[in-house]
């Protein structure tokens, strides 16, 4: 078991497996919480739900657990695969807070954190919220099962956000959706955490367009399907001698069957500066999802410019024509990467502009302040319920 016997609050963190940061955005942007939270003073623990993983994430384990090791963070479960439930009934007392993250994985583990710690304020972090993400694919596909597991989930993760003490959403757009649903649910909004290129190579050297996704991530598949049938062959005869890099964790065949003279399938890319900085423009032709996409800030925080889907900017401040190019319909597409491809002055534009908008509202600095503030009143929580307990 873990010596949680240090000062400073302390936090306990349950996700469904241990973080691979440089291959997923969600595990990217707890990695920067947790992070954050070493850096304001709190003891962190890190306990996955599933301590062995599962494929593909099992490959690199170990390395992604010295990761978080080597980032100050305690797993006290990791080297004896011991059970989230078995650490809770030995150490769950000790915790100030619990943050467990997604619907799943907080379904599986809330009863037990109730029980067995009681005195720790509860955060569900729901990642993107899930039934949104699965009613619009269920839309999209047109298939009832889906439908029905969509009602499934909306039930089970709105169950969970009126269980927690608050609910961590990642856009404002989000935090009106849960509202909606039910305004009793405390909410609290901690996005995406990105860097911000100072000075990113210009135009004149740059080629190529250029797709980020994990392919574990069914979104990212369906978006490069409908890009290279329906978009990519119109942008090849408007822009001869163009290609598309598809970068991206485990893509699977159907995506790697995609592989052409004027399509690169580098499936997972460890220099990820390296590839934005070549490239000129970033696709993100997401047809479904939830949350905000941090394929997309990433891309405006190094100073790619961007043409996005509607669903890709959903929950960003953003502003088309400026920021970004959206491409609301399908037939958009070919023309605004066109555009941005061959006007200097346009790419330029969107560079600036998308570096400013990531540095004011998606940079460490700014994302601290929210996490302080969220962590310093449920530790008060904590507090009092400790109190309470003992008077």
């Amino acid at each position: 078991m873990s010596d949680l016997r240090g000062p400073g609050p302390r936090i306990l963190v349950i996700d469904a497996r241990i973080l691979t940061p440089d291959r997923d955005g969600g595990s990217l942007r707890l990695f920067g919480v947790l992070r954050i939270l070493r850096k304001l003073g709190y003891r962190v623990a890190f306990a996955a739900s599933f301590p062995e993983s599962f494929p593909p994430f099992c490959e690199t384990l170990a390395e992604d657990a010295a990761r978080l090791e080597s980032a100050g963070v305690e797993l006290p479960c990791h080297a004896a695969r011991i059970p989230v439930d078995a650490h809770l009934r030995h150490d769950g007392s000790r915790y100030d807070v619990v943050w467990i993250s997604g619907a799943y994985v907080a379904s599986r583990h809330v009863r037990e954190i109730r029980a067995l710690a009681p005195q720790a304020a509860l955060a569900f972090d729901t990642i993107d919220l899930h039934f949104l993400r699965e009613f619009r694919e269920a839309r999209l596909t047109g298939n009832v099962n889906r439908v029905k597991n969509a009602l499934k989930v909306k039930r089970a993760e709105l169950a969970i956000a009126r269980a927690a003490d608050v609910t961590v959403v990642v856009s404002e757009k989000e935090r009106a959706t849960l509202a909606a649903e039910d305004p009793a649910i405390r909410t609290w909004v901690v996005p995406n955490i990105h860097e911000v290129s100072t000075s990113p190579p210009p135009f004149a050297g740059r080629r190529d367009l250029v797709f980020l996704g994990a392919f574990t991530f069914s979104p990212n598949v369906d978006a490069m399907r409908f890009f290279a049938g329906s978009v990519f062959p119109e942008v090849t005869r408007r822009l001869p001698g163009v290609k598309l890099h598809i970068a991206g964790s485990d893509p699977p065949d159907e995506i790697r069957s995609l592989a052409s003279f004027d399509i690169a399938v580098t499936g997972y890319v460890a220099d990820l500066r390296g590839l934005f900085d070549a490239c000129r423009l970033s696709i993100v032709p997401l047809r479904y999802g939830a949350g905000i996409k941090g394929k997309l800030l990433l891309s405006m925080g190094l100073g790619v410019p961007a043409v996005a889907s509607p669903i890709a900017v959903e929950g960003l401040p953003v502003e088309d024509g400026s920021d970004v190019l959206v491409a609301s319909q399908p037939a958009e597409w070919p023309a605004l990467i066109e555009r941005a491809y061959t006007d200097e002055a346009l790419w330029n534009r969107l560079s600036a502009n998308g570096r400013s908008l990531v540095a004011r509202h998606y940079s460490t600095e700014v994302v601290e302040e929210s996490v302080g503030r969220l962590f310093e009143l449920l530790t008060i929580e904590a507090s009092r319920r400790r109190a309470k307990s003992d008077a």
